[in-house]
């Protein structure tokens, strides 16, 4: 007979988190589109139906480890806290989530609560039991992957190419040699000093 034991973990949660959100005990409450799911994240989870998602893990934990309490779980669902120029420290997950997922379950009939704690009900096993069978049977298709699209690059301003310096020196040598050719065509000849001899000297009579 097929068992949890025999399923992939993260095949079986999915289908027993589709399955669960065709029950009406199992409802997300109003605070669970914003709340987080720990001191240790940043961020609420950006899955939307991610309450049915956690509900199914907890069933098959409580199948797996049970019986168990709240505190107990808290410790599965924990992570490290990024705490800036500190080292990380580890923090338990929520119980609020954990115990209001608790009573649901217990509210389909799928966990019971006695003095031991809590641990999956004869209903709840046959319910696991034949998801995984199911699972492994047909397993579902692989969760593609979010890919973020990249930001296109900001185009640079167009301009004038950049001379090197070799270019701008021969360039200025240039401009200055045709400069000075130039003001030397364009000045006039200097006219021509009045040809013939120097006249001579008249004497003058004492």
């Amino acid at each position: 007979m097929t068992t949890v034991f025999d399923a992939i973990p993260d095949h079986l949660i999915r289908k027993v988190a589709e399955e669960l959100r065709k029950r009406k005990e199992i409802t997300p409450p109003d605070w669970a589109a914003f709340a987080k799911t720990g001191a240790h994240k940043e961020m609420p989870p950006e899955d939307p139906d991610w309450w049915y998602v956690r509900v199914a893990a907890v069933l098959r934990r409580v199948y797996v480890d049970g019986p168990l309490g709240v505190e107990r779980m808290r410790s599965f669902y924990g992570g490290k806290k990024n705490r800036g120029s500190k080292p990380n420290a580890f923090r338990k997950g929520s119980g609020s989530i954990l115990r209001k997922s608790l009573q649901q379950l217990e509210a389909a009939g799928l966990v019971i609560h006695d003095k031991t704690g809590r641990k999956v009900s004869p209903a709840g096993m046959a319910f696991l039991d034949n998801m995984a069978q199911e699972v492994k049977n047909n397993p579902p298709a692989p969760v593609p992957k979010r890919v973020i699209p990249a930001e296109p690059e900001p185009k640079k301003a167009e301009g004038k190419p950049r001379k090197e310096k070799g270019e701008k020196a021969a360039g200025a040598k240039g401009e200055k040699a045709e400069g000075a050719k130039g003001e030397k065509a364009e000045k006039k000849p200097a006219a021509k000093k009045a040809e013939g001899k120097k006249p001579e000297k008249t004497e003058v009579p004492k």
